[in-house]
């Protein structure tokens, strides 16, 4: 197999000693080990210029929608929520997240677990971390939970495949989230998003939960009015959020809604459809999707296919 051939990368490579560096120190890894490990990788062209053009920021919203809102997703989501009904419920007791959510994510992220990505995650994140400068620091980091996660659960390295990002199963966890937020949702011992269907229902519950999932709560809700009068700087801007305002944020459906405990932060949102705008107010829940993928978009696809399941 061929080593990784980057513009003037050799095992000097700044970046290279700053992995080696803290997986020797802080890890117990060999210099060796590394070597090896790293040395194996092979640099993908298409995963940069995937990074490059990601869908969630250059499609329009209907195309995008379109993608993931259709009849054959919407068929076995259904058909995924009937056989794997215990579980989906086990995990909503748990962690509070609905059984339609869980599934609305694998249907996006995977197709319930049958696309699951055909890249070596060694070689994504090897490519990210030395020839994708714009986030190179956190695909580094990324690369260092590889090697970690792969002796932690005794996984080959080299076998490893998931998406041009390096996530990987069938939520499509990248590492640092496989070791923080993955669980054994079968009890059997081991945790593995890679093969069980019940520790990937279980692991995407956790994971929104520890990103402030609360049950019985409000996702996102569509306004009678415009933005006019905030900052345009906070409207689909997922990082940048405004304290809840009865007021000017008036449901169209107001009877639906129940605004005590509302006076929170919330995210601005408007989607354009068929040459007209729509404005949503997303709530923590929603803020919690987009902690699995910072995309108001990703979001609202994810809530809009839940919405096919109920």
């Amino acid at each position: 197999m061929s080593s990784l051939h980057l513009s003037g990368y050799d095992f000097e490579h700044p970046k290279y000693e700053l992995i080696q560096k803290a997986l020797v120190e802080e890890h117990n890894f060999t210099a060796e080990e590394i070597k090896l490990i790293i040395g194996q990788a092979e640099k993908q062209q298409k995963i940069i210029d995937s990074m490059n053009s990601p869908a969630e920021f250059t499609w329009t919203w209907d195309r995008y929608r379109k993608l993931f809102i259709e009849p054959k997703r919407i068929k076995n989501g259904k058909l995924f929520i009937e056989n794997n009904l215990e579980t989906l419920q086990r995990a909503e007791a748990q962690f509070g997240v609905p059984k339609e959510v869980i599934t609305a994510i694998l249907g996006v992220e995977t197709r319930y677990g049958k696309i699951m990505g055909s890249y070596r995650v060694l070689d994504a994140l090897s490519t990210l971390s030395f020839d994708y400068p714009r986030r190179s620091n956190f695909f580094s980091q990324e690369l260092i939970n590889l090697l970690l996660l792969t002796r932690e659960n005794n996984l080959d390295i080299f076998k490893l495949k998931g998406s041009y990002a390096g996530a990987m199963g069938y939520g499509q966890f990248i590492p640092s989230s496989y070791r923080a937020y993955a669980v054994d949702f079968d009890n059997d011992g081991s945790v593995d998003l890679l093969n069980s269907v019940e520790d990937a229902i279980g692991s995407i519950g956790n994971y929104l939960f520890q990103h402030g999932w609360k049950s019985n709560y409000p996702i996102i809700w569509e306004v009678n009015n415009s933005f006019e009068g905030f900052n345009a700087d906070f409207v689909n801007n997922v990082r940048k959020k405004v304290n809840f305002d009865s007021k000017t944020m008036s449901p169209k459906n107001a009877i639906d809604f129940n605004f005590e405990g509302l006076n929170t932060d919330v995210l601005l949102l408007s989607y354009e459809t068929n040459k007209s705008t729509n404005y949503f107010v997303g709530t923590r829940n929603f803020i919690a999707i987009t902690k699995y993928n910072v995309s108001h978009f990703y979001a609202k696809a994810v809530y809009d296919l839940a919405q096919e399941f109920l």
